[in-house]
């Protein structure tokens, strides 16, 4: 079986329909053995003779049963079978077919209902069915027949039926067919779809970033073939990832040794060109600093369950200590698996924004779905819908809408969405109905995490 888990979907596919061909043959001449052979030994004539001596008819060890009851059954009189039975029992009795009843029975359980799904609406008008053919020597086939007496009562004849038999064989052989092949289909198909769910699973977490989301090569050979080219395009990416990483890092820092000669002979400037040659050097300073910011967000990630509520709470707290107006409106409690500095970084990151641009923040975490949501509102003067994904690129800012003189260099939206996207998450911005913005930061919640009302 295990090296049949590992063959080609092709080998696996044909593995199935043919075991369900072997199945299906198997179970037609099993049942075919089984299935009893003649007819039953009663017929019309016998109906109508232990009607007439109201005693029961005994033949090859069947018995064909009389009993007397003082009203007719509750049997109707639409089926076009029982109305030829019906007919050919008043031929033989010499009576009205009025005072004749005629049932079909599967014998089966639930097999009265199931005859009755299949009976048309009962009505008047029909015309008469004519009697069998052969008359009294027409075989009975799991039919109960009644007749009124001359005293009033009723003879009622319950033929024996054989179970399975000729009427019900067709339903048990249907039956037996769902109850081995299902199971025989359902176990193949998982064994077949359990490793292409692992596969799918595990891309969608090496997409989320997780560079540990390693994919055990096993399952039929597409699936491994598959799995290889995935990791190798996961090593790939790394590799890119942190050879530019490490590339825009030290031009960063390498940078900043230039800058600091630049700052010593800026002292020796002219008075009147000293104070914007300052300016000049600490504004580029300040954007060495978020690019080698930036870049250390894309470095491993070292992921620990953690309460986001708590995590914002935090650090509204130590921005209040500072007098920012910064305030937590509602924090659902809510983990997510992420690392704490980076969170920290992208939280940070926004708030600063929310209260240098708009005056103060208001949070919010919260649950939804298996996410875990935050967002951070602002009362600033807001931004135009379509420059919205705009700041998102690196060293892009909304001067035109924002107080030029509060700095920025316009990586701190960029580095927060290389985080969140990082953790499988994503951050984007959306306009409040009357001034200011919102933050949107949406990250996995972790499984089982309680939720609070």
């Amino acid at each position: 079986m295990r090296r049949l888990s590992r063959a080609p979907i092709f080998v696996q596919t044909i593995a199935l329909v043919v075991a369900t061909a072997i199945a299906v043959q198997l179970i037609s001449l099993a049942a075919l053995a089984a299935l009893p052979g003649g007819s039953e030994p009663f017929t019309f004539g016998d109906v109508a003779a232990a009607i007439r001596s109201r005693a029961p008819v005994e033949r090859e060890g069947q018995t064909l049963r009389v009993r007397i009851e003082d009203s007719a059954p509750e049997w109707e009189r639409n089926n076009r079978r029982e109305a030829r039975a019906r007919a050919t029992l008043a031929l033989l009795l010499a009576v009205p077919p009025a005072d004749v009843r005629v049932q079909d029975q599967l014998p089966i359980p639930g097999g009265q209902w199931l005859m009755g799904l299949g009976r048309p609406p009962a009505t008047e008008a029909a015309p008469p069915a004519p009697p069998f053919e052969r008359g009294g020597a027409a075989m009975v086939e799991d039919i109960a027949s009644a007749v009124r007496l001359a005293d009033g009562r009723w003879a009622i004849v319950d033929a024996p039926v054989s179970w399975p038999g000729p009427g019900t064989f067709l339903l048990l052989w249907l039956a037996a067919n769902v109850l081995v092949l299902v199971p025989l289909a359902w176990l193949f198909t998982r064994r077949l779809v359990a490793p292409i769910r692992a596969f799918a699973e595990t891309a969608e977490r090496a997409g989320r970033g997780d560079r540990e989301a390693v994919f055990e090569r096993s399952g039929p050979r597409e699936i491994r073939t598959a799995a290889g080219a995935l990791h190798e395009m996961q090593r790939r990416i790394a590799t890119a990832v942190d050879e530019r990483t490490k590339l825009i890092a030290a031009v960063a820092h390498d940078l900043r040794t230039p800058l600091t000669r630049l700052r010593f002979r800026a002292e020796y400037a002219p008075p009147e060109h000293k104070d914007r040659i300052v300016q000049d050097i600490e504004r580029m300073d300040a954007m060495i600093a978020g690019v080698l910011a930036f870049a250390r967000g894309e470095e491993r990630l070292n992921r620990h369950r953690l309460d986001l509520a708590t995590l914002v709470q935090s650090m509204a707290d130590d921005l209040l200590e500072t007098g920012a107006e910064v305030a937590v409106a509602e924090a659902e409690p809510v983990e997510v698996m992420g690392d704490p500095l980076a969170l920290r970084r992208l939280v940070a990151n926004l708030l600063d924004n929310a209260v240098k641009y708009g005056g103060g923040a208001r949070c919010r975490v919260r649950r939804e779905g298996g996410d875990a949501l935050l967002l951070v509102e602002d009362d600033g003067p807001g931004i135009a819908g379509d420059d919205l994904e705009r700041l998102f690129t690196p060293f892009e800012r909304g001067d035109s809408a924002r107080d030029p003189s509060t700095g920025g260099i316009g990586l701190g939206l960029a580095l927060a969405r290389g985080i969140a996207r990082a953790h499988g998450g994503d951050v984007w911005l959306s306009r409040l109905p009357e001034r200011g913005l919102c933050a949107h930061v949406r990250l996995p919640a972790c499984p089982g995490t309680s939720r609070v009302s």
